[in-house]
């Protein structure tokens, strides 16, 4: 076949890609930042879907994400496409745990706790069972401690989506409007 690739990628070449990928990261997110962009719909329905996306994912409940941010999204009346971005970029093997550190940590400050056997648990032998066994040594620091967190990424992330958003879309009309002025007759006889 014309284009079929000589040699095939096989499943290790393509793990490798979504952990780190070949073109380097800097042009994935310069990619992802054109893409977001160009989502049709207004800044604040853009900024709105990517930023609650983006908040879902400072909770610690991973498998919900997806429907919680979309819940949050159609109330606020933001992009779903946008959010379901948001959620996986910003809720990835990479930042989950730095994510999940920070919310428990200040969970446990929001508490007022110092030293807990959750805390032992999480440095030395914590198992899944033991997440079973008692999910509210860990779930309910964690969960406290995201609110502040989801709260502050929300606005950051909205004011940040929403301003190249803006300057995306102004500057797209500005070039359509430049070559309609250059490709009118009246302005070809001044």
């Amino acid at each position: 076949m014309i284009l079929k690739r000589r040699h095939p990628r096989t499943k290790a070449h393509h793990i490798r890609e979504a952990l780190w990928p070949s073109m380097g990261l800097a042009r994935v997110l310069r990619y992802y930042k054109h893409r977001i962009a160009r989502l049709p719909g207004t800044p604040y329905y853009i900024a709105a879907g990517f930023a609650t996306g983006v908040s879902v994912s400072f909770t610690p409940f991973v498998g919900f994400h997806l429907m919680l941010a979309g819940l949050i999204t159609w109330i606020l009346g933001g992009s779903l496409v946008a959010m379901a971005l948001g959620t996986l970029i910003s809720g990835n093997p990479w930042t989950f745990p730095f994510i999940w550190l920070s919310s428990y940590k200040l969970g446990q400050m929001i508490m007022g706790q110092q030293s807990t056997k959750a805390a032992r648990m999480l440095h030395h032998q914590f198992t899944f069972n033991d997440l079973l066994q008692k999910p509210m040594e860990l779930l309910l620091p964690m969960s406290l401690g995201s609110l502040p967190l989801a709260i502050t990424a929300w606005f950051i992330t909205y004011y940040i989506v929403s301003d190249i958003v803006k300057r995306q879309k102004d500057g797209r009309m500005t070039r359509i409007q430049g070559k309609r002025h250059h490709a009118s007759p009246s302005a070809q006889k001044d």
